[in-house]
């Protein structure tokens, strides 16, 4: 959403700037009313977009440096304004700036976080609205902040652990190309004008050919990824949901995003639960959290059930995708009045398999990379050789 600057008056008449984000202008004159302030004049459209300051912002970072300040019995106020002040990262003091000034307007924490829906994940509002009506704030955050670090911290390890096959593979292909559109046409042609014709010459001219002509099949290839990738990453596109239902049907790969998606809906839920969070609050808010559309609508009516007096591993339960361990381990928690902690374990549980799984899905991609590749420079070698072999015959 785009930002707009009024000059507002609030009760008392005292006069001020205020940026709002907003659909539009009418949108964002709407939502100063519902402060409770009244909009005098439309000072402007801001230049910046929440969704490019959302690309800057890093809600580990800012939740990592809010919390040792309310931990250290700092109110709210003071602590956002000492975030403010610190200049090392522009989008945390900008953004702690404004949450400020809308306490200051008398505004609840976790209504200003869900104003900011792009820029938080969808459980934050609901732990904050929690920690604020359960007036332990800074404990509930403490909890969220290891949370978003472990997410982190298991986000950084997939996309570390994936950087040195990619680069294989990535490398590879380009050396392929390059062989086969530089190198192999001026063999070729030295081969062809010493009057040489043979079977192996004639196969490169035929790939080397193909290359060049068809080189255009590749970037419609890439363009077609790409578009892919931007449905895949809109949640409400059918690409995406025939995809999400495909990819659980994948040996390896289903078993990934299961495993993914399950560790983070338990995760979540022993964080709301911990945090006093009403049970059907908690479903609502962790469902939103699974990224994969199949499994969410498989929980849809989690809440429903749950309403109607059934227990939460029996509502679960009507899942497909919901692993029997998670199901008696929460049944246990149930008995032992200890769900939050179950839930912790099969989080613990999931995203350790989740790890492993990774690890063995590399050690089989990089050495199948190396094959593959190893495979066909080899067959390149091998016709060159051939009309060399070819050639030395003819000049004998």
């Amino acid at each position: 959403m785009p930002l707009f600057k009024f000059k507002v008056s609030d009760a008392d008449g005292k006069i001020s700037e205020l940026l709002i984000e907003g659909d539009n202008q009418t949108d964002a004159a709407r939502r100063i009313q519902r402060r409770g302030l009244m909009p005098l004049d439309f000072l402007g459209q801001g230049a910046t977009a929440s969704s490019e300051k959302a690309a800057k912002f890093s809600v580990v970072e800012f939740t990592d440096r809010l919390v040792p300040l309310l931990e250290a019995n700092i109110s709210l106020d003071r602590a956002l304004g000492i975030l403010g002040d610190d200049r090392e990262n522009a989008a945390i003091g900008g953004l702690a700036t404004e949450l400020r000034r809308g306490l200051h307007e008398g505004r609840k924490l976790s209504d200003l976080i869900k104003e900011r829906g792009r820029m938080f994940p969808p459980l934050y509002s609901g732990i904050v609205e929690a920690g604020e009506e359960a007036g332990a704030l800074a404990q509930v955050m403490a909890q969220l902040r290891t949370f978003l670090m472990e997410a982190d911290e298991l986000r950084s390890f997939l996309i570390s652990a994936s950087i040195y096959p990619a680069f294989i593979a990535t490398a590879g292909v380009l050396m392929l190309a390059f062989i086969l559109g530089v190198i192999i046409p001026k063999f070729a042609r030295s081969m062809a004008g010493a009057g040489i014709q043979s079977t192996a010459t004639t196969i490169l001219l035929g790939l080397s050919g193909a290359l060049q002509s068809y080189w255009w099949v590749i970037l419609v290839v890439i363009a077609l990824l790409v578009f892919l990738i931007l449905q895949l990453r809109n949640p409400g596109s059918p690409i995406r949901t025939t995809y999400d239902n495909w990819i659980l049907k994948t040996p390896l790969a289903g078993r990934l995003v299961m495993y993914s998606n399950i560790s983070r809906l338990a995760r979540t839920m022993a964080i709301l639960m911990r945090s006093g969070v009403h049970l059907l609050d908690t479903v609502s808010i962790a469902s939103r959290v699974v990224q994969n559309s199949t499994i969410r609508e498989s929980i849809a009516g989690l809440s429903g059930d749950l309403r109607q007096g059934q227990k939460l591993s029996a509502a679960l339960a009507q899942s497909k995708y919901i692993p029997p361990l998670m199901l008696k381990m929460i049944a246990v928690g149930e008995e032992t009045g200890s769900v939050d902690t179950m839930l912790d374990r099969v989080a613990d549980r999931y995203e350790s398999d989740m790890r492993k799984s990774v690890k063995r899905l590399l050690s089989f991609f990089e050495p199948a990379v190396i094959v593959v590749l190893g495979l066909c420079v080899g067959f390149i070698v091998v016709l060159m050789f051939l009309a060399i072999m070819d050639m030395q015959n003819i000049t004998r």
